[in-house]
């Protein structure tokens, strides 16, 4: 059973096995209920969260995210975009294969933004498409959740 935490319209589903969260559901809060007495790691994103909403810049815990569960392709494109997009920035799919090292590899890329377990926390909605097309968000709630992240953060 996952962790849920919420804020204003925002909720985030930590899914954990052995002590590291092995996924991180982004959703809208409408009709989710926080757990009752979750985690000290949980409260944490939940304050955090809370910040993110509010419009602050905000830097997430140090989280133990079972990384291994993805290639070593994805886990290094997803940690080049924690480092080369911090919030209020955004790269395109391009741009961010040639600061991982793979230029020309943009739909690889984008397949790894698609395969992203952890969003928010691994910001895979600040990649768009060629000049700034607003494409590619596979979270449920689609493209209307990548805009809304986008202006809370103030790049829309």
């Amino acid at each position: 059973m996952p962790e849920i935490v919420t804020a204003g319209p925002l909720a985030l589903a930590l899914e954990w096995e052995d002590g590291r969260i092995t996924e991180i559901g982004l959703r809208w809060s409408e009709g989710l209920a926080a757990t009752p007495g979750p985690s000290e790691t949980a409260r944490a994103v939940g304050r955090t969260l809370e910040r993110y909403v509010r419009g602050e810049t905000v830097r997430w815990p140090d989280l133990p995210l079972a990384l291994e569960r993805v290639s070593r392709f994805i886990r290094e494109i997803l940690l080049t975009l924690v480092r080369e997009a911090p919030q209020g920035m955004v790269v395109s799919y391009g741009e961010l294969a040639r600061l991982g090292g793979r230029p020309g590899a943009a739909r690889a890329v984008g397949r790894a933004m698609a395969a992203n377990r952890w969003p928010l926390i691994l910001p895979c909605h600040r990649v768009l498409g060629a000049r700034g097309a607003l494409t590619g968000f596979s979270n449920p709630a689609g493209l209307a959740m990548k805009e809304f992240l986008l202006r809370l953060e103030g790049v829309l």
